[in-house]
């Protein structure tokens, strides 16, 4: 039987197994250092990044349209500064019925196409009258018209005139009636307000006005509050207010000591009837 040398050959195999775990090593490092060094390589010699171009914003064409009109109403202002009246006197009357100087303006411009509409129609009927009228066709006259055209021509052309010249006259005539008219009501008006200007000083009546209400059922509860204290109270509408009114009780003085005496009630003023 052939004899075994088993420790020289377990020493060999250990020798072998470290040799290979130095080999491996070897090449691990080898390999990183390869893959470190492509890196570097790659890092140093990469292409620079393009510089980014600016996005040049496009400018929008501005619009050449003109721009929307405002509209500006005039009677929003009126009404804005037009005041309401609190009493039925022939002043507060007098101030609302007066017109504006648009409106007067506007008024004038009227009453001028009026006139010049009126004239026009009377210089079309003087016309149309002329040319209605058939003169008398006697052998004479058709002898003279044949032999002498001119005259015929001159005189439908002073018959033109002299309606023109009537129309211009009835017209004139017209307009001074209207005048006369205006001055005659404008006459009167005044006349009447001097009337009751000086009715108003004479006989001095004055009254109380102990509110103005939209709701009638409040002016009805005011009315039967004022009637509880003895005073006679009278509820009149103008236009949209329910104004509860006491009187005319008299002068002045009357009208203070009224006043007073429905001073638990409502808060009343002196105002003139």
């Amino acid at each position: 039987m052939a004899q075994r040398d088993y420790a020289a050959r377990s020493t060999k195999k250990k020798k072998s197994a470290g040799l290979g775990k130095s080999v491996l090593l070897t090449i691990a490092c080898v390999v990183v250092l390869g893959f470190a060094l492509g890196l570097y390589f790659l890092t140093t010699k990469a292409p620079e990044p393009q510089s980014r171009e600016l996005a040049v914003e496009q400018v929008k064409p501005k619009s050449q349209l003109p721009s929307r009109p405002e509209e500006s109403w005039s009677y929003i202002k009126e009404l804005e500064r037009r005041t309401v009246p609190t009493d039925n006197s022939q002043a507060s009357l007098e101030k609302v019925a007066q017109l504006s100087e648009k409106q007067k303006e506007d008024l004038r411009r009227l009453e001028e196409a009026e006139k010049k509409a009126a004239l026009e129609r009377a210089t079309k009927a003087a016309e149309n009258g002329a040319q209605q009228t058939v003169p008398v066709t006697d052998a004479t006259s058709v002898a003279a018209t044949a032999t002498s055209p001119a005259a015929g021509i001159a005189d439908e052309a002073g018959a033109k005139a002299e309606a023109e010249k009537r129309a211009v006259e009835q017209a004139k005539k017209e307009e001074e009636r209207k005048k006369a008219e205006l001055a005659k009501q404008q006459a009167a008006k005044k006349a009447e307000t001097a009337k009751s200007n000086s009715a108003k000083a004479s006989g001095g009546k004055f009254g109380l006005q102990c509110g103005a209400f939209n709701d009638r059922a409040k002016a009805e509860a005011l009315q039967a509050k004022l009637a509880m204290t003895g005073l006679n109270a009278r509820i009149t509408e103008s236009g949209k207010w329910n104004r509860v009114l006491v009187g005319p009780i008299g002068d002045r003085q009357a009208a203070a000591g009224a006043q007073q005496q429905a001073g638990s009630v409502a808060s009343c003023v002196i105002i003139g009837m």
